[in-house]
């Protein structure tokens, strides 16, 4: 081979690898990119993108160009091994490095070593390196690499089609099915998974990732798996006088009652709001709470929650009776129910105070319970939770547990105490003229 061809060769070998570098990287970009990010990519532009437009086309049309870019691999595979080896191994032996082995096997080495080389090249920098780029920037990639790939398709579309033709008949005579690039579908399982780990990587919040989990656990779900049991209803009866129904109000703290005939809670008729019998009992509190019934649709065991919420909904009701198969009463299902399914537990007003607000954690020998307190927490949820009426709380106009104990106390810090009705509070995170957080010692005194 003279000086000329070898030079030539090269050039062509360094083309070749450089395009076999792009059919590649296109493989594994179109393989990995998701068409709706490439939507979403064109659309946060200030203007289109010819480029963006192309590969989404490309992904729409998958398996047309990964068997494009096969013959390109393959091409390129090719005439790598038809010029590469003689080119390189006469370049070793042309720059004198196997001069000192003789003849015939000097010739047999270069072929050798040439082999390798090129298998080293082929495989790092064709293969390895645009693999690795490709499934760290797919979009960046399938965008820089659009043009040539569009412009390789055409001029070999008529050998891909008879390819891809020619895989799809071998393909269902051994009884299987093609692949469909229109298919992009996941199975609540792998979207899952997807998710967790775009929350461990930081590309989405871990609130995310619940809130999507508890949509999916809650689709799976019925009227039966949430709804409040028949045996913890509180109900009235239709002959139940506003007066009645008011105190029960007050007590039980519920906005809203079901309402039975014969005192029987298979028969529930519909149920009283809180708003309407305060209102009746401004004008008349002696007649029946069926004044102010409202009515209250009736939903199977087994029917889906988002269906009982579509009940509700266009029943503009915040409850529903769930009935049993001999038409007598399971249970109720509120908004309040469905909404915790998603979001967790919602705690209102009438709810015991929170759990990150109290803590219990320790038992003293002389019987003393030991709580972490939130100094956040309200002087009226402080008296819910003990179930006492402190009256220095009531005579305070400090809303908070911090605020009353810097009212109390010239001098706070941490380790500071102060004694409230038998409670012995001890300051533990005093900062910023803030106390954050209290231990809070029920004496026996003040013990239940």
């Amino acid at each position: 081979m003279t000086v000329g061809q070898e030079i030539i060769s090269a050039v062509v070998i360094i083309v070749v690898l450089l395009f076999a570098m792009v059919f590649v990287a296109a493989e594994f970009a179109l393989v990995k990119v998701r068409k709706s990010a490439l939507e979403d990519y064109q659309a946060k532009r200030e203007r289109p993108s010819r480029q963006a437009n192309l590969a989404i086309h490309m992904v729409e049309n998958l398996n047309e160009y990964l068997s494009t870019t096969q013959v390109g691999i393959t091409l390129s595979g090719l005439i790598l091994g038809w010029l590469g080896e003689a080119t390189v191994a006469s370049l070793l032996l042309d720059l004198g490095i196997l001069q000192r082995i003789p003849g015939v096997a000097a010739g047999v080495l270069a072929s050798v070593i040439a082999l390798v080389l090129l298998t080293y090249i082929e495989v790092v920098f064709t293969e390895l390196v645009p693999k690795n780029v490709a499934i760290e920037f797919p979009i960046r990639v399938l965008l820089f690499v659009a043009t040539p790939l569009r412009a390789f398709h055409l001029i070999f579309y008529p050998f891909v089609w008879l390819l891809n033709v020619s895989a799809v008949f071998f393909t269902r005579i051994m009884g299987l099915k093609t692949a469909n690039e229109d298919e992009e579908v996941y199975s609540e399982a792998e979207i899952l998974s997807l998710t967790r780990i775009a929350a461990r990587q930081g590309e989405v919040d871990a609130e995310d990732y619940v809130f999507m989990e508890r949509a999916f656990e809650m689709t799976d779900k019925t009227a039966v798996d949430i709804m409040v049991d028949r045996t913890e209803l509180e109900v009235v009866d239709v002959t139940t006088t506003v007066k009645v129904a008011l105190q029960k109000y007050f007590t039980s703290k519920h906005s809203r009652f079901p309402v039975v005939a014969n005192h029987d809670k298979d028969k529930i008729l519909g149920y009283v709001f809180n708003y309407d019998i305060m209102y009746q009992a401004t004008l008349d509190d002696s007649v029946s709470v069926r004044k102010v019934i409202r009515n209250i649709p009736t939903v199977p065991e087994n029917m889906p929650i988002m269906d009982v919420l579509s009940r509700m909904i266009a029943s503009r009701t915040p409850m529903v009776v769930v009935g049993d198969e001999y038409g007598g009463t399971s249970g109720i299902v509120t908004d309040k129910d469905i909404y915790e399914e998603l979001f967790g537990t919602v705690r209102d007003e009438v709810d015991e105070v929170a759990e990150d607000m109290i803590e219990k954690v320790d038992k003293k020998p002389d019987g003393s319970q030991v709580y972490k307190v939130s100094g956040k927490l309200t002087l009226y949820d402080f008296e819910r939770f003990f179930k006492i009426d402190i009256p220095a709380f009531d005579n305070s106009e400090m809303v908070t547990l911090s605020g009353f104990i810097l009212d109390n106390e010239d001098l706070i810090q941490n380790g500071s105490q102060i004694v409230v009705a038998g409670f012995l509070i001890k300051v533990l995170d005093y900062k910023d003229t803030f106390i954050n957080e209290v231990e809070v010692t029920q004496l026996p005194v003040a013990a239940k």
